[in-house]
């Protein structure tokens, strides 16, 4: 073979084969989220190295130049072995299982503040009333609800002593089923008129709800038609009160009852109400002669004065238990 020929076949193979010196394939290793590779740890050790040795070169000359208190350096070493440690640590990410909505736990002040008001006593006021004078139209059986709803809590005065006044609209109670049945704030005048006598008079505290099945307990509950009449007298009784039937219905002998310590709940009759009636306390006597109610279907006819000959007007015509007038009292205490 002549030099030339084996001079051309080298040429041509060394052309075959070329190799471009811009194409580097990198080693396996790690790739960060964009796309470069990771640091080693290697790589940050040394890092960390280096900026260790920068750290404490930059605070000898500080120091050198410029004082600093115990205190100073502290936090600032503390703040750099934050971010030493946040170089070597991967923040993890929060995990939320699908279809959960998580619930934050309420921070320490949150605690302490909902505390106290838990601790805190509900405030109780007094009833303002005035003198303007009753209609026998304003009532009704059915209790006359505020545009919102309310949770009412204040104090009246009485012949026997502060009453706490309860309501059938209050939101409390008002869409509790008397009997199963019958909401208390259409049917549950009966109950919520001796819980604020037997709350106020008695030795045991209890609330409408407990005497709405108090009285369906022990047969005092009228389906549809809110409560018979031995309802009255006989929780009354039950609970530890004087109650005896006032058969002289007259504004001269109900003021000698109001006069003389006593309260009375009072049988309204249809013509001012309803077919069925409603149940009324008659609570204390206006210097004027005229008288102030606990209505529990109104707040507002509570606040108002009332001429007593139009209540014993309209006093339900037919009753039985003792009614449709009765006379309350404390047990020692009797009616003259």
């Amino acid at each position: 073979m002549s030099p030339d020929i084996w001079t051309k076949r080298k040429k041509r193979s060394f052309d075959a084969a070329p190799v471009s010196r811009s194409t580097v394939i990198p080693p396996p290793g790690r790739q960060s989220e964009s796309g470069k590779p990771a640091k080693s740890r290697t790589e940050l050790l040394i890092t960390g190295g280096i900026l260790t040795a920068a750290a404490t070169l930059t605070f000898s000359l500080l120091a050198y130049f410029r004082p600093f208190s115990s205190g100073t350096v502290q936090t600032a070493v503390n703040n750099f072995s934050g971010y030493i440690s946040q170089l070597f640590t991967k923040p993890e990410e929060p995990v939320t299982e699908p279809g959960f909505l998580s619930q934050e736990e309420p921070t320490m002040s949150e605690e302490t503040e909902e505390g106290s008001r838990q601790e805190q006593p509900e405030e109780i006021s007094q009833m303002v009333r005035t003198d303007e004078l009753g209609e026998i139209s304003d009532m009704n059986a059915e209790s006359v609800f505020p545009p919102q709803d309310t949770i009412y809590s204040c104090m009246l005065d009485t012949a026997m002593g502060p009453l706490l006044y309860y309501n059938q609209g209050d939101i409390r109670w008002k869409e509790y089923l008397y009997g199963g049945q019958d909401r208390v704030s259409k049917y549950g005048c009966g109950p919520v008129c001796v819980a604020m006598i037997i709350n106020s008079f008695s030795s045991q505290g209890v609330t409408p709800v407990e005497m709405a099945d108090w009285s369906a307990a022990n047969g005092y509950y009228a389906r549809q038609s809110g409560s018979y009449h031995g309802l009255i007298p006989g929780s009354l009784s039950a609970f530890g009160l004087q109650v005896e039937s006032v058969t002289e219905r007259t504004p001269e002998r109900v003021s000698e009852l109001l006069s003389s310590g006593h309260v009375l709940v009072a049988l309204m009759g249809k013509g001012s109400l309803t077919q069925n009636g409603h149940f009324i306390i008659i609570a204390q006597l206006c210097g004027n002669g005229n008288v102030y109610i606990a209505d529990p279907a109104s707040y507002e006819n509570s606040t108002k004065e009332w001429d007593l000959q139009l209540l014993m007007n309209e006093l339900k015509r037919s009753y039985d238990s003792g009614g449709p007038l009765w006379a309350v009292s404390y047990r020692d205490g009797e009616i003259p």
